[in-house]
Formats: structure tokens, C-alpha cells, sequence
């Protein structure tokens, strides 16, 4: 990606399409990428534009839009418009229905129908890409390698990652379960799909518990709607998981921190930080 195009232009690379004819509204909260809502002929989309450090946090974009295409055939996520991989540019329908909120993470209900989706997103045919959370560790921790006073934790992060070991079963995963990637309408689906990749299932439930602090109590209320029952050994896995996710979750923020510091975030390290010692 040459140039980081704003929505405008952007618009005037989809052939066929005149960027005079949208209304384009940015849509706040992404973190690394930025995205608009867009109307024509009362049609909703949304764009979603790469940034230039896009590269670095290591998505696999032929995965997503591979994952992408099964999830709509399959009623769990939007369906692609548009992909212009040279331009980061991706287009996809826009989900009518209520996006989750950190409320919906910590009622039993919605945590059954949550375990409902990640059954169903489980089953979606492997990519052939498999997760490899140990080199993108290591790549986090060679970016803060300069940065004192957090190389020495990013070094013990990959080390909690390394030293878990690799479960052989594998499922189609979204990898980024959290509450603002969930839509409620007649059914529930997911967007955001650009970490997806084959991977452990339990990395779905524990991207959903780590981010959200989930108890012990919604913790096994999750697993046990996903599993159909108590499951020791899945339990352990799902262990393991969280710990992974919060190690990965403690490298991304603090190598985000670095570019755009904030208070929250500082905070959310420390939090983290905490938990995985």
C-alpha cells in the first residue's frame, strides 16, 4: 500500500462505483484500521481502509476473506462487496442489529448464545493457515526491544507462550471475540474477521473471558454451554488460552501504546501485567 487513501478515494478505485453518490459517515473505535458506514439508494456498506503499520500487526488477508466467505454462506458474518489488497481496501455488507456491549459478556443467556456461534463458527472449513502465536509474539517483542521499560516484561510474555504447548486440534477461529465484533439480529453474527485463521477453539472462549474479565463463574457458564457439560480437559486448555490471550493482548496493547499512548491503556498494561504474573 503506496498511500493511505482517505474514503473518498478510496470509493473512486471500486469500478463502477461514483464516490459523489455515498453518504460516508467514520465509524469510531477501531484501533488499527479506520472504517466508515456507507449509504447509496438506501444500501448500507461498510469500508474498511488499512493504516500504514497495518503490516505489522501481521493479518493474513487471504484467510480473512477466505473465512469471510464461508461465514456468510454459513449465516455468521457479512458478505464481501468489494477487496483491493494493493489499496487495503475492503467493502463489505453492513449487519442491521444491536452490537454486543460488555453487558451482554456477563449475562448467562447471551453466554449461551455466544457458545451457540463459536460452535458454529468451529465448524467452518479449515483455511490452512494455522495461528502461530509464538512468532507473532516474538515479533511484538523484537518492536519494544529499544523500549526499556517494556522489553523486559514483552520478554516474559513470550516465554509464557512458548512454554504452552500446542494443542494438535485445530478449527476455523475468528480469534477476536469480543463484544463490539458481535451483531444480534435474527441470529447472531460476527465482523471483523482479520485475525481469523485455523487455530485452537479454545482461543475463541478465552479472547471472549480475557477481554471482557470474565469470573470463574461466567468463565465455566461459557464453557460449559460450549462443551454441553462439564469437560476437564478442555477446561485446561481453555486455561492455557487465557493465559496465551493475555500475554498476546499485554505485546499488541504495548506496542500500540508506543504510537498512540493513552491513559487507558497504560492502565489496561498494568492490569494485565498483573494477571499474567
Amino acid at each position: 500500500m503506496s498511500k493511505e487513501l482517505n474514503a473518498f478515494e478510496a470509493l473512486a478505485l471500486v469500478p463502477g462505483w461514483d464516490p459523489a453518490e455515498f453518504a460516508i459517515e467514520e465509524l469510531k473505535g477501531g484501533l488499527t484500521n479506520r472504517t466508515y458506514h456507507l449509504r447509496r439508494d438506501d444500501i448500507d456498506y461498510v469500508l474498511r481502509l488499512e493504516a500504514h503499520d497495518a503490516g505489522f500487526f501481521q493479518f493474513d488477508r487471504s484467510s480473512e476473506l477466505t473465512n469471510l466467505a464461508a461465514a456468510n454462506e454459513a449465516g455468521l458474518g457479512p458478505s464481501v462487496i468489494h477487496s483491493d489488497r494493493e489499496h487495503g481496501i475492503l467493502i463489505t455488507e453492513f449487519l442491521r442489529g444491536r452490537v454486543w456491549d460488555d453487558a451482554d459478556m456477563k449475562s448467562h443467556q447471551s453466554l449461551e448464545s455466544l457458545a451457540e456461534l463459536l460452535r458454529n463458527v468451529h465448524a467452518l472449513p479449515l483455511c490452512g493457515t494455522r495461528s502461530d502465536v509464538s512468532a507473532v509474539a516474538t515479533t511484538y517483542e523484537n518492536y519494544l526491544e529499544q523500549r526499556h521499560g517494556l522489553h523486559a516484561f514483552a520478554t516474559e510474555c513470550v516465554e509464557v507462550i512458548a512454554g504452552i504447548p500446542v494443542h494438535d486440534a485445530a478449527t476455523c477461529c475468528h480469534n477476536d471475540i469480543v463484544a463490539a465484533n458481535i451483531v444480534e439480529g435474527p441470529m447472531l453474527m460476527l465482523i471483523d474477521w482479520e485475525y481469523s485463521c485455523d487455530n485452537d477453539p479454545m482461543f475463541d472462549l478465552a479472547s471472549a473471558i480475557g477481554f471482557h474479565n470474565l469470573d470463574g463463574k461466567n468463565t465455566e457458564i461459557l464453557l460449559n454451554a460450549y462443551a454441553g457439560g462439564r469437560d476437564a480437559e478442555l477446561r485446561e486448555r481453555l486455561d492455557d488460552q487465557i493465559r496465551i490471550y493475555d500475554a498476546i493482548q499485554w505485546l499488541w496493547l504495548a506496542s500500540r501504546h508506543l504510537a498512540f499512548p493513552s491513559t487507558a491503556q497504560a492502565r489496561r498494561l498494568e492490569q494485565l501485567q498483573q494477571r499474567i504474573r
